[in-house]
């Protein structure tokens, strides 16, 4: 009787410290952290993906070894815990084309060349932790932004830093190219020279 009470008495002490164990991890977690906008050029290659902490309990600091997801790709980051309160802070991962650009802040994470472009620009499922959030065509005139509610807007992207931006990934307009110059001005040479021809002779004809 006493080997079957010291048993149960066991089996409940790893109990009540398994759920104590569990309880501490998903205080200190990943799971209130939600997608909050993305955003990204036409070619997929400047994008970024901003996250937010929606809960009120400020300690879900292992944002830092989650994973993000997209239809084709994955990425496992490995920046560890972030200090807390976490509660309402932003956490920004972008590709290394959107940290060069001017306005930007420092994403807190990069993706690597491999999984660029991270998610399609016609519409995906990006997953970030416990969250995933589904969307359809982006803008892709590199001013505007696509929010958790599926409103255009434009991009301010922020970090966990509280350091926020807003960048310019509009292409740049065509130029002519220098080879065509020649080509330009004998056309506008040609444009002119039959101008004055024509104002030349309009007075012999009205005589």
């Amino acid at each position: 009787m006493k080997m079957l009470l010291r048993t149960a008495s066991n089996r409940l002490a790893t109990g009540l410290a398994l759920m104590m164990l569990w309880t501490g991890s998903a205080a200190a977690g990943i799971h209130t952290w939600q997608i909050n906008e993305v955003f990204s050029d036409a070619t997929g290659q400047i994008q970024y993906i901003e996250l937010q902490d929606v809960g009120t309990g400020g300690t879900e600091i292992n944002i830092g070894n989650a994973t993000v997801t997209s239809n084709t790709q994955s990425h496992t980051m490995a920046n560890g815990t972030v200090a807390p309160p976490t509660n309402g802070r932003f956490y920004l991962i972008a590709t290394p084309d959107f940290a060069a650009l001017p306005g930007a802040p420092t994403p807190d994470e990069i993706l690597p060349a491999g999984v660029v472009p991270f998610f399609a620009t016609s519409g995906d499922t990006v997953g970030a932790a416990f969250d995933s959030y589904t969307f359809g065509a982006v803008p892709t005139d590199g001013v505007n932004a696509l929010d958790r509610a599926g409103t255009t807007l434009v991009n301010t992207p922020t970090n966990y830093a509280g350091a926020t931006g807003s960048v310019n990934a509009a292409p740049p307009p065509p130029t002519v190219p220098l080879s065509s110059w020649p080509a330009v001005v004998g056309m506008l040479a040609m444009i002119v020279g039959l101008g004055t021809t024509a104002f030349a002779r309009r007075p012999a004809q009205s005589r």
